[in-house]
């Protein structure tokens, strides 16, 4: 092996080392929380949005293709269909973000506005969210403020809030109603969302688990 081969070997082990450390010292109880409650939204034909930043906007649309179309099976005629929605338009998030955050600061809105990016997911759950519906933040920090204020904005209008977020949990853990937390030191971001596809696929086997059952026993 070349010295870059076998420094890639040391580091891919140690990798993986961290990972499984980090799915080690999940709480698994609070997935559990949230898988059953996601499964509960869907049942009571509530809204499930996704939101997140960089490598979790990409698992906040993820989820939001897993659960809204994964999750439809065949010979399902009555099957109840997750109403879920990654707040993703291209179009609407970078208007949103070159409009300001004066809409925002004179609206009232719970959180800290400084420019428009701040509210680039508040902006598009306006239009939509409603009390009883969720709005799951994705953050590797925690403290992403567009996440921030969507979790406030969502929690305000009577939605329940659910937060996936690492490190410490930063602002979003002590925000929301359900939080998710993969513990690691401060910018471990490849550890982070790598298990936090791993829950990702967790929540969304899980539901596929559930709608084979409906069939099986109906």
């Amino acid at each position: 092996m070349s010295v870059v081969e076998e420094s890639a070997l040391r580091f891919g082990r140690a990798f993986s080392e961290e990972i499984q450390a980090a799915l080690r010292n999940l709480d698994y109880v609070r997935i559990a929380r949230v898988a059953a409650l996601l499964y509960s939204a869907k049942e009571q034909g509530r809204q499930l949005f996704f939101f997140g930043n960089g490598g979790s906007h990409a698992i906040a649309s993820h989820l939001a293709c897993d659960f809204g179309k994964g999750t439809k099976l065949a010979g399902r005629r009555e099957q109840r269909f997750y109403k879920a929605f990654a707040l993703d338009n291209a179009a609407w998030l970078t208007a949103q973000a070159n409009d300001g955050a004066e809409l925002f600061i004179e609206g009232g809105h719970s959180g800290s506005y400084t420019h428009g990016y701040d509210g680039v997911f508040v902006g598009q759950m306006e239009n939509f969210i409603a009390e009883g519906d969720v709005a799951f933040g994705i953050s590797s920090s925690g403290s992403s403020p567009n996440v921030v204020n969507a979790l406030l904005y969502a929690r305000d209008k009577g939605a329940t809030t659910v937060a996936l977020v690492g490190f410490d949990g930063g602002k979003a853990a002590q925000i929301a109603e359900h939080v998710i937390l993969v513990a690691t030191q401060r910018g471990m971001y490849g550890v982070v969302e790598s298990v936090h596809a791993v829950v990702h696929h967790m929540l969304y086997e899980f539901a596929m688990k559930l709608e084979r059952e409906n069939i099986e026993t109906a």
